[in-house]
């Protein structure tokens, strides 16, 4: 009877297929070696698929095409091409032995219809069988150790780098000016870093997002002026995207895999606490509307009979606020009274106007500001040494017993038992979130109060000006920072603004300032933060400087 070959090439992607020819070599290779044997193929099969698993459509129809008759050979570059699982294996025997296929031919050797022959095959069935299993065991274990050392185990988000061990940036993502500004950290590279880059810039959108101000749509635009572009398109980036981004837990430090989250060895771009608080301004705002005319006071002012809030109109070329609630038939608020946007121009520009310090009062804060820093800092210098070294000395006890749990002796268990591996960690792990979070509470030079100070003073210095030079966006931005709110007096409207603000307007009514019997530093009660320190200076003529 006539050998009619069906030439079968297969890859995938496992870690055992990463030495194999390619699907189009496997091709080239089996047809020269039909040409040179005078095989007669009938038709070429290609698969792009593992054969771990039973399943593989190409595979299955051609079986069946083989029970129908069309052919009743096999050409392969090699067995592991047709079968890594029990299951194909023995159907492929089976097959034999109904005579159903004739020969199994591969590019060093022929099987047929006999015992020897299927003895060899079962053999390397089996071992291909162990190899995927020993493969995925493998990969089982590495990825459970990745998960403890808090490495993420897939493509990290815009913003962060995949760095492999070599110190290397890892895939497309590669680019030389990237790669010498991490190498320039003179230190040794994670295995997910910064970009040093891109990940600024992600950071400054978030900035944008946590001002409550930005619907989706702006910051696409925003993200566009950045630098942030589609990938593919080049253009602004997809709505889902820059929501995906907003809601990605991984610029916190932590990361979410099959459904866990996991605590993450890489820096974050934003705290918890910035997290949670952007989640809330995106439920609050998941669907925001569309409007012809924006409105600066929008969500600020409240109507002085029922409390409920003013919407704006625009009249005759201005913008006016009217309770929601006097409107239409079914009205519960007598106040149907219209108030011109121009009145809280007026009132929001007189309240900005004494935020700004004097340059020569700023100057004299600062500086005593600093001294009391450097000596705090000074003191805590050496109890910041002591808890890195704590975190340190726990770490070395997770990596020890990591590699206990982890070894080939402890297979079985015999050395660490899982349960006790879990139980350990769960301890070490602990020691270290508290070791770090005491750590964290220690002041750092990259997140001080001092810092937060300057900053804060660097905005109050050109608030007021700034303000009646910006647009409504612009505006709204510095009204959510000082969260003013407009509420309605015996006979005008008056702006509430938030603690620090409203305590630094008015110190009367705050903590009187007192020496430390230390050092010569102010001091107030502990209700209030450092950086709060020095908004209580506020504007009091009767303060004099400590000498």
């Amino acid at each position: 009877m006539e050998l009619k070959y069906f030439a079968y090439c297969r890859r995938s992607q496992d870690r055992e297929d990463q030495q194999v020819l390619s699907i189009e070599s496997q091709k080239r290779e089996l047809l020269l070696f039909a040409k040179k044997h005078g095989l007669n193929v009938v038709e070429v099969i290609c698969e792009d698929m593992s054969a771990y698993k039973r399943g593989r459509p190409k595979f299955n129809w051609m079986m069946e095409q083989i029970e129908a008759g069309r052919a009743n050979a096999i050409l392969t570059w090699h067995l592991t091409r047709l079968a890594r699982n029990g299951a194909d294996g023995g159907l492929l025997i089976s097959y034999m032995d109904e005579e159903l296929i004739r020969e199994l031919t591969t590019t060093e050797k022929t099987y047929k219809n006999n015992g020897d022959d299927k003895f060899m095959m079962n053999i390397h069935f089996a071992m291909a069988k162990k190899s995927s299993d020993d493969t995925s065991a493998f990969v089982k274990n590495n990825l459970k150790t990745k998960l403890e050392k808090g490495e993420y185990p897939g493509w990290v988000p815009y913003g962060y780098l995949n760095v492999g061990p070599n110190g290397v940036i890892s895939g497309k993502a590669f680019d030389k000016e990237k790669q010498a500004m991490l190498d320039g950290l003179g230190r040794p590279l994670g295995r997910v870093e910064i970009d040093p880059i891109e990940g600024p810039l992600v950071r400054k959108l978030l900035d944008l997002a946590l001002t409550g101000v930005y619907d989706l749509e702006k910051l696409r635009e925003e993200a566009l002026k950045m630098g942030i572009k589609g990938k593919n398109s080049g253009k602004k980036l997809a709505k889902e995207t820059v929501r995906g981004l907003l809601h990605n837990i991984f610029y916190t430090g932590k990361f979410e895999y099959i459904g866990e989250v996991h605590q993450g060895s890489h820096e974050p771009l934003m705290t918890e606490f910035e997290y949670e608080r952007l989640q809330a301004i995106l439920n609050r705002r998941s669907r925001p509307k569309r409007q012809k005319h924006e409105y600066t006071y929008s969500m600020r002012v409240h109507c002085p009979e029922c409390s409920e809030l003013m919407s704006g109109e625009f009249q005759k070329g201005h913008h006016y606020y009217r309770c929601c609630r006097s409107k239409g038939k079914d009205s519960t608020c007598t106040n149907s009274k219209y108030v011109r946007q121009e009145v809280f121009d007026e009132q929001i520009a007189q309240v900005l106007s004494k935020l700004p310090m004097p340059a020569g009062i700023m100057e004299w804060v600062m500086k005593l500001l600093k001294r009391s820093y450097l000596e705090e800092n000074k003191f805590l210098g050496g109890k910041r040494k002591q808890l890195q070294r704590n975190i340190n000395d726990e770490k070395a006890k997770m990596e020890r017993l990591t590699s206990k749990w982890l070894s080939e002796a402890n297979l079985d268990g015999s050395l660490l038992s899982d349960d006790d591996y879990k139980e350990r960690k769960y301890v070490i792990q602990g020691n270290v979130n508290k070791f770090e979070e005491k750590l964290n509470d220690n002041n750092s030079v990259e997140d001080s109060w001092l810092v937060k100070c300057e900053s804060f003073f660097k905005k109050l210095r050109d608030i007021d000006s700034n303000y009646m030079n910006s647009d409504v966006l612009g505006k709204q931005i510095i009204l959510q920072w000082v969260d003013a709110k407009f509420v309605r007096t015996s006979n005008n409207w008056a702006v509430e603004l938030a603690e620090p603000f409203n305590c630094y307007l008015h110190p009367e009514k705050s903590e009187k300032l007192t020496r430390t019997e230390k050092a010569p530093v102010l001091a107030v009660k502990e209700v209030f933060t450092p950086e709060q320190k020095i908004w209580l200076l506020g504007p009091d003529s009767n303060r004099r400087p400590i000498d």
